[in-house]
């Protein structure tokens, strides 16, 4: 091995052992919190509540079935590597929960835009019932959707890839459209058309008094405007670094695979798909709960609604376990 090479390889497991276990332990924790949040009652009643919480088990899943895996081989021999049935149920659980995470995040967007429509027929998206129903078929479609990517994967050199080149293109041009392009890009639009429409309602109500109900009308709604902005945005530009690396990549890899290629050039290669596909995409995996503790002052407090209700939870159990514990005793000192 060379000593670019050699660098390299020392440079990939000191950010698996140190970087990735770092942001598995705080995105779990963070996705969690966020699971805890977004699963109170009143939230079960707003749709896109409905969807950033299955967005959120989504990225749970994705981050646990990608990382661990990753983490676990740096002391153990790989599975994925190892047996072509890991192989290819490992490619298929984090990509198909990828997916799902992708089509969620999209569809808040557009409830968002639904819900601040003037248009009776688009707000009629906005609702409980069309949420539910449309997470169930995203989540039936790219399960039966992703069985043929999960099939063609097998081991070579001790590499869990698709090798075949006409697979090879048919999932460049796959992953380009459905999650390197059409996500980003709906998400995009969807957004810009939120703005448009708050910065409309910004103008249009006026309030005429300091303590009138138009004028707390007027700062609810240009403090939802401020929390939904900076939410969107950041989930966006989040979501475009962590993806369009490895749509770039994938392009790379298409166009170069029948040249023939030093040990050193695999080698780097190598790392930059373990840089794109793993260290920073699975990074966004982590990240939702942190972006929006950061800039929704409406979650910090549901946060902190969230951990009160649990350490009361906790102290309540303690005292009725030394109730029960003091009850005994004097029972059989009686």
């Amino acid at each position: 091995m060379t000593t670019s090479a050699a660098y390299l390889s020392i440079v990939q497991s000191m950010l698996t052992r140190y970087g990735m276990s770092t942001y598995v332990a705080f995105g779990n924790l963070g996705n969690l919190l966020t699971i805890a949040i977004f699963s109170q009652s009143e939230h079960r009643r707003n749709p896109c509540s409905l969807y950033l919480l299955s967005m959120t088990i989504c990225n749970l899943v994705c981050l646990d079935v990608g990382i661990i895996p990753i983490i676990y081989s740096l002391y153990h021999p790989d599975i994925s590597t190892e047996y072509e049935i890991a192989c290819k149920l490992q490619f298929y659980i984090r990509h198909t929960f990828f997916q799902m995470m992708r089509s969620y995040k999209v569809l808040a967007c557009i409830d968002r835009y639904a819900l601040c429509s003037s248009s009776v027929r688009i707000r009629s998206f906005s609702q409980r019932s069309m949420s539910i129903r449309l997470i169930i078929i995203f989540a039936i479609f790219w399960l039966l959707a992703v069985i043929f990517f999960g099939v063609v994967r097998k081991i070579e050199n001790g590499s869990c890839n698709i090798y075949g080149s006409v697979d090879s293109l048919i999932y460049t041009i796959y992953y380009l459209i459905f999650a390197g392009i059409l996500p980003p890009l709906l998400i995009t639009i969807f957004s810009i058309l939120v703005m448009r429409i708050l910065k409309q309602l910004r103008r249009r109500v006026q309030p005429t008094g300091g303590n009138n109900e138009s004028g707390s009308s007027t700062n609810t709604i240009r403090k939802r405007d401020r929390d939904l902005i900076k939410m969107v945005f950041i989930e966006v530009m989040f979501y475009v670094i962590s993806t369009l690396p490895f749509s770039i990549y994938l392009v790379y890899n298409l166009i170069t695979t029948n040249l023939t290629k030093t040990k050193e050039r695999q080698q780097i290669e190598s790392f930059i798909n373990y840089l794109f596909q793993s260290f920073i995409m699975y990074f966004n995996t982590a990240l939702p709960f942190y972006i929006y503790i950061s800039t929704s002052p409406s979650f910090r407090r549901q946060c902190k609604t969230v951990i009160i209700k649990f350490y009361a939870f906790i102290m309540r159990k303690e005292i009725r376990q030394d109730q029960d514990t003091t009850g005994r005793t004097m029972t059989v000192k009686n």
